[in-house]
C-alpha cells in the first residue's frame, strides 16, 4: 500500500506510541499459548505455593505488595496449577467460586500497599463470567469481565486445554493476561469475583508499581501481548475485526468501537 500523505502517516505512527487519555487500562493476552508468567521486569509474583491446598485462607500477606482478605487454594488438577521449577507437575492455584463442594470464597480483595500500574495473572479453565474490578480509593478505575476474552480465545485453538497437557480440559482456554495502566492510571485494590456459580481459576499473580515504559528497554514500545480491549470504568473499547494494525492502534484510541457493559 502506497502512503501519499507522509506527514499524516508520521503523525499517526507517533500516536501509536502515546497512550490514549480516554482509556484507563489496556488488556492484552500473551502471544504464546504456553506462557504462564509475565514477561515484564521488576515485578513481584505470588504463586499460592506456600499455602495449604484445598482450604480457605484469610488475611494472606503478599510480601512487599499487599494483602488478600480471603482465598480458596486448590490442589493442581486439570483446571489449574501452573508448572514451575518447584512444581514440574503443577502447583496449587486460587479459586473464587460459589460452587457446591468448594468452600465458598465468592469475592477476593487484594489491597495493595503502594498504588500500582501493572497486574498480570495466568487465567486457567477460562470462564466468561470472571470479573476483576480495579479501584483507586473508592473510585472504580476499570471493570474487566472475561466474556470478550473467552470469545476471542475459543476461536484460537492453540489456547484451548491445559498447556501442561492439552488433552486436559480441552474445551476451555488458558492464557496469561496483562493489565497495563495508561499514563497516570494506578490502582490500590483489585477485587476478583464471578457472576453466577462457576469458578474463577487463576495463578501466578504478578504486580508492578511502575507503568509500562518505565522499565529497562520499554520506552516508546507498544505494550507486550495481543491487545484485547481497553477499559475505562465500565466503558470498553474493542478493536474492529480485520483492521490493519488494530492491536497497536487501539492502544492509541484509534479504530475502535465503544460500548458500555450491561450488568
Amino acid at each position: 500500500m502506497k502512503i501519499k500523505n507522509l506527514p499524516l502517516a508520521a503523525s499517526l505512527f507517533a500516536l501509536l506510541l502515546v497512550p490514549s487519555a480516554k482509556a484507563s487500562l489496556i488488556v492484552t493476552y500473551a502471544e504464546s499459548p504456553n506462557s504462564v508468567n509475565s514477561t515484564l521486569s521488576n515485578t513481584e509474583v505470588y504463586t499460592f505455593d506456600s499455602l495449604t491446598a484445598d482450604q480457605k485462607h484469610t488475611n494472606v500477606s503478599w510480601s512487599g505488595v499487599g494483602t488478600f482478605d480471603a482465598l480458596y487454594v486448590k490442589s493442581v488438577d486439570q483446571y489449574g496449577g501452573a508448572v514451575d521449577a518447584s512444581y514440574p507437575s503443577g502447583s496449587p492455584y486460587s479459586v473464587q467460586s460459589t460452587s457446591i463442594g468448594i468452600d465458598p470464597v465468592p469475592v477476593t480483595n487484594l489491597t495493595l500497599t503502594t498504588p500500582s500500574a501493572y497486574f498480570g495473572f495466568w487465567w486457567s479453565a477460562g470462564d466468561p463470567k470472571n470479573v476483576l474490578d480495579f479501584y483507586s480509593g473508592n473510585n472504580l478505575v476499570a471493570e474487566f469481565t472475561t466474556a470478550n476474552l473467552m470469545l476471542k480465545l475459543k476461536n484460537e485453538s492453540a489456547y484451548l486445554g491445559n498447556p501442561r497437557n492439552r488433552s486436559l480440559d480441552s474445551a476451555e482456554p488458558f492464557a496469561f493476561i496483562n493489565f497495563y495502566g495508561e499514563t497516570g492510571t494506578t490502582w490500590d485494590k483489585i477485587t476478583f469475583s464471578n457472576i453466577g456459580s462457576s469458578g474463577f481459576e487463576s495463578d501466578n499473580y504478578t504486580s508492578r508499581v511502575g507503568a509500562w515504559g518505565t522499565g529497562p528497554g520499554e520506552a516508546g514500545k507498544p505494550v507486550p501481548g495481543v491487545v484485547l480491549e481497553t477499559v475505562n470504568g465500565l466503558d470498553v473499547s474493542v478493536p474492529e475485526p480485520g483492521t490493519a494494525l488494530a492491536g497497536l492502534l487501539v492502544a492509541a484510541g484509534f479504530v475502535a468501537r465503544r460500548f458500555s457493559k450491561k450488568r
